[in-house]
């Protein structure tokens, strides 16, 4: 009984009373062996302390039993929610710029404007910026840069994949994880699972712009996504009519990438002048980034400001993902 009770301190204490039917019995078995039975009375006394332990070993472990199926279940511990680290480098002209991304990432649209500083086609210092998301996409955070300490980190609370017409990064790799093999089946699916801007008007864009979009949505957001999932998403951008060549050109940290994009309907006004590409590496097609190249002819901030010419297919910015990786809280870097 020590060593049970050791084992488990809830072990009930049995009193006198409560064993005293056992000890009777015991004595009555001893009684009815008789004097010619002494040679066995020793084995006779071990077999039936041995059956009374047993008796009781039974007795305490079912009222552990019954204790723990009446007992209340405790309720699990939440699981603490994992962040999304992304260090993305941005590389522009020497010129005023604005990027409406779509959510937390660089995707999205990208303009230049003179209003606050000269333009002028010419490379300025490239810009590192750090971001966390947490992975249901309910909070985002960045560095603070007041206190002059890496980790800490201004959090906006809500729901942001909403907001922002973006999945989550767990929406997007549920989504990739359930992604067919045939490129029509997964565009099928990316349209009915994807967040998409789809309101009326919204940049005029073609049908395939909008597919386009979307696909590197999914790129963008997802963590990370296996080789063959990847190579399924690039076959899709690539059946899209309107699809680029595909080229061979580097990225902002000196990877060889495929950048590829979308021939489309393009304006002369600041949101819809320019083009988006998307940068895969050339072998896993993991994702790299978008670039943003002008989609036709024009001048920054229209002819009569002086602005730079800008011919169609220059190269105005390239958004570098320079890390990725899943980590236990904002602030925190691999």
């Amino acid at each position: 009984m020590g060593e049970v009770r050791r084992f488990r301190s809830e072990v009930p204490t049995f009193d006198d009373a409560a064993l005293a039917p056992i000890h009777r019995r015991m004595r009555a078995e001893i009684a009815r062996a008789g004097p010619a039975r002494t040679a066995r009375r020793s084995r006779g006394r071990f077999a039936m302390v041995g059956a009374v332990a047993s008796v009781v070993v039974v007795a305490v472990l079912s009222t552990l039993v019954l204790r723990h199926e009446n007992a209340p279940l405790a309720a699990p511990e939440p699981r603490p929610q994992p962040w999304v680290y992304q260090e993305v480098r941005w590389d522009t002209w020497q010129c005023g710029t604005g990027a409406s991304t779509n959510g937390y990432s660089e995707v999205g649209s990208f303009n230049l404007s003179p209003a606050s500083q000269t333009c002028r086609e010419a490379a300025a210092p490239p810009q590192l910026k750090d971001r966390w998301i947490r992975y249901d996409g309910s909070a985002l955070a960045t560095p603070d840069e007041s206190t002059g300490r890496p980790d800490d980190v201004h959090v906006w609370e809500g729901n942001y994949q909403t907001g922002w017409q973006m999945l989550s990064p767990e929406e997007a790799r549920g989504l990739v994880a359930r992604l067919p093999a045939d490129p029509a089946a997964a565009l099928d699916l990316i349209r009915a699972r994807s967040a998409p801007t789809r309101f009326a008007g919204a940049l005029r864009l073609t049908q395939d712009q909008r597919d386009f979009a979307e696909v590197v949505g999914v790129f963008s957001a997802a963590p990370d996504i296996p080789e063959d999932r990847a190579r399924t998403l690039y076959e899709v951008i690539e059946r899209l009519s309107g699809a680029t060549e595909p080229v061979r050109v580097t990225d902002g940290v000196g990877r060889d990438v495929l950048a590829i994009g979308m021939d489309g309907t393009y304006r002369d006004n600041s949101d819809e002048r320019n083009s988006m590409q998307i940068l895969l590496d050339p072998e896993s097609f993991a994702y790299r980034g978008v670039r943003y190249v002008a989609g036709l002819d024009y001048y920054v901030g229209g002819k009569s400001s002086g602005g730079p010419f800008v011919p169609k297919g220059a190269v105005l910015a390239t958004a570098t993902r320079a890390a990725t990786a899943i980590v236990d809280k904002a602030g925190e870097r691999p």
